[in-house]
Formats: structure tokens, sequence, C-alpha cells
């Protein structure tokens, strides 16, 4: 069966001479790995729109006896041109590639993923600022899909309202299921130790309507790194697996 879906190119490899196996995120069907013949031919006609990153109309003859399907026709509907610009661009929108394909099984349509990776993509793309916060983001709603995103406004033992807690010296610890308050953060081991000001970072991310005000956020370093880790150990903690990113790895040099 022939289909037509708009998709993400999550990546891209080398196949025998002249083609490449391509993973794609698309609206339609969740992951699909493809066969592009000839793409990397210098007439091939799919020219640059197999690159990870891209947004693309994707033709697939579809077979669901295959796990490898074949990519009839792949055509860019936006480019996303300052990705590839800007190291902490490509970092940032590199990382959410990767834990898509870290998080999804191939053939689960999920739309709402597919939006938000879009979306981000888009936010990163045009970030004047840290396109860092639009990974920050995309990691915050990754875990609300996924069904365990953190309770950060109630202590998860005592069970009080965080925001009175809230001052310039307050310290809080950040659990896989929510916060402890500095009363009750000695009880658990093995916890996050965040600022205020962090947390009420974390608490915007999972607030924001208009994701595009999120890139006028300054963070100091320190929070900055607070946060990062304090979303990257979630997801370590909820994702069966997960021991961290190539990207960060690649880029860890470089940043």
């Amino acid at each position: 069966m022939i289909v037509k879906t708009e998709a993400i190119v999550l990546s891209a490899m080398k196949y025998r001479d002249t083609s490449k196996i391509v993973r794609l995120y698309t609206s339609e069907f969740g992951k699909v790995s493809v066969i592009a013949k000839g793409a990397r031919d210098s007439k091939s006609k799919f020219r640059s729109a197999l690159q990870p990153m891209s947004y693309v109309s994707a033709v697939i003859y579809k077979n669901d006896n295959r796990e490898l399907q074949l990519l009839s026709q792949c055509d860019a509907i936006r480019s996303f041109r300052y990705l590839s610009e800007d190291m902490q661009k490509m970092y940032a929108a590199m990382s959410a590639l990767e834990l898509v394909d870290i998080v999804t099984q191939d053939e689960e349509e999920n739309k709402n993923l597919f939006i938000l990776l879009l979306n981000t993509l888009e936010l990163v793309n045009t970030a004047t600022n840290s396109p860092l916060v639009a990974l920050y983001y995309f990691e915050t709603k990754l875990s609300d899909l996924l069904g365990f995103q953190p309770n950060l406004y109630i202590c998860s033992r005592c069970e009080k309202d965080v925001e009175r807690m809230i001052n310039g010296n307050a310290m809080f610890t950040l659990a896989s299921q929510g916060v402890f308050c500095a009363e009750c953060s000695h009880h658990p081991s093995s916890l996050n130790t965040i600022s205020s000001a962090t947390l009420q970072v974390l608490q915007k991310l999972q607030e924001i309507q208009n994701p595009e005000s999120l890139l006028d956020l300054n963070l100091s370093p320190s929070v900055n790194e607070e946060v990062r880790h304090s979303l990257r150990q979630h997801l370590h903690q909820h994702i069966d697996g997960f021991r961290g990113l190539r990207s960060e790895e690649v880029f860890a040099a470089i940043l």
C-alpha cells in the first residue's frame, strides 16, 4: 500500500553503495524505518531532504510484513536552516530527535508527540537567546505525554504547598514523583538538590502555554545546570535502559 505522511527525519545511515536507511518519525504511523534507494547518488531525487532534523512529506510503499519500508518520494516542507549553523542549536535539536527515537516503538502513532517535536525544532531554530531552554521545554512536555511528570507544587511527604516555602535561600530536593521541602528532604536518599530559582523554572516549564515566551528566559549558569541535570535524571529514572544521549557526548567537548 502507498501512503503519504508528514515526517521528521530522526537519523540516516549509509546502505550499500548509493542508498540510505532512514528513520522517520511520522505524523500518521509513528516511527518508521525506510530504505531510500539511490539517495547518495549525485542525481538523487531526494536531494537534501533526508538530512536529520528535516521536516518532510514522504511517500512510502508500506508493507506490514516488513520492518524496512521503501521510500518512494521525500520532499522538504520546511527548512530549519539555523539548526546546522549553531552548535548549541544543533545539540538541542539532535537531543530531542534522539529522545524520540529512544522512547518510541516502531509504528506506534502519537500525533501529540509529533507536534511537540516539530514545535520544538521550530523553537530551537528561531531562538535568539539560549536554545537549550527549548530542549528543557521538550523534555518537560515529553514527561507529561509519557505519564511521569513530577508534582512540583506540593511536598511529596508532608503535602504542604511548596509555593509558600520558596524564597531566595530555600533548597528543595527532587525525586522521581515530585519535590520535597527542606524539612522532608532528609528522609529520601539519592535525590537532586535544587534551589528555589531552579524549582520556579521547572514549574514554569510545566505551566507554559506559549513556549515562544520561554526563549526570553535568562538562566544563570548554576540554575541552567540544575535544570539540565534534574530533567535528565528524571528521564533516567523513568525510561528503561536509558543511559544518556550520544548527542550529549558528541557535543560535550564543543559546547
